[in-house]
């Protein structure tokens, strides 16, 4: 998946998500196999001859019932998380899903107020968890099992850090007087001072 990046815009990581929800898909899968070889290896039995000429019949029907399964239980979830990528450049946040069917959310850094992540037990154990981009005005979106959440809230908390101030005023390109950006109060040509906007944090982050 390649992404269209914005004039000055580069990319910084890209990954998928934690495979950890795939654990109950797969073991599923081997149950379905152990069972439906069991079942093919029942009707192939020749003591059981009473079946007649149903047993071709019954045999295909096992067959496309485990390959039915297994499509439904282990293939598909593994396409969806194929399929799922996180993408932080050093202006967005964008996860992208789907294969056949894309959709694509991002978000622009400059856009977030506040980080959040969670984790449940088994997944703090490997490492993952929940991130919690807080827009701001009752907004927000999570990124589900984002792999080594701890690094990959640092390495976004970094970016937002990293850009230049006139980001943080949704993206208007103004030149901004450093006396201003530090908050203090400036002077005019004939030396009286001037009132000065605070300076507004655009960013935050609560562990």
């Amino acid at each position: 998946m390649r992404i269209k990046l914005l004039p000055g815009e580069r990319v910084l990581v890209r990954t998928r998500p934690s495979p950890l929800p795939l654990v109950g898909p797969v073991i599923l899968g081997f149950v379905l196999l152990a069972l439906g070889g069991f079942g093919l290896g029942f009707l192939m039995r020749r003591d059981v001859a009473d079946l007649g000429d149903w047993q071709p019949v019954l045999l295909l029907v096992l067959l496309a019932v485990v390959v039915l399964l297994l499509l439904r239980v282990l293939v598909r979830p593994l396409l969806r998380w194929s399929s799922n990528r996180f993408v932080l450049t050093s202006m967005r946040l964008i996860h992208r899903r789907g294969a056949a069917r894309r959709s694509e959310h991002q978000i622009n850094l400059s856009a977030i107020s506040q980080l959040q992540t969670e984790q449940g037990f088994i997944r703090r154990m490997v490492g993952s968890g929940t991130l919690i981009a807080d827009l701001g005005f009752d907004r927000a979106h999570a990124y589900r099992d984002v792999p080594q959440i701890a690094r990959f809230k640092q390495f976004v908390v970094q970016a937002i850090s990293d850009l230049p101030l006139t980001r943080m005023f949704d993206g208007v390109d103004m030149e901004i007087d450093p006396q201003y950006a530090r908050g203090g109060v400036g002077r005019n040509q004939d030396g009286r001072a001037r009132q000065e906007w605070p300076h507004h944090e655009g960013r935050s982050e609560r562990a």
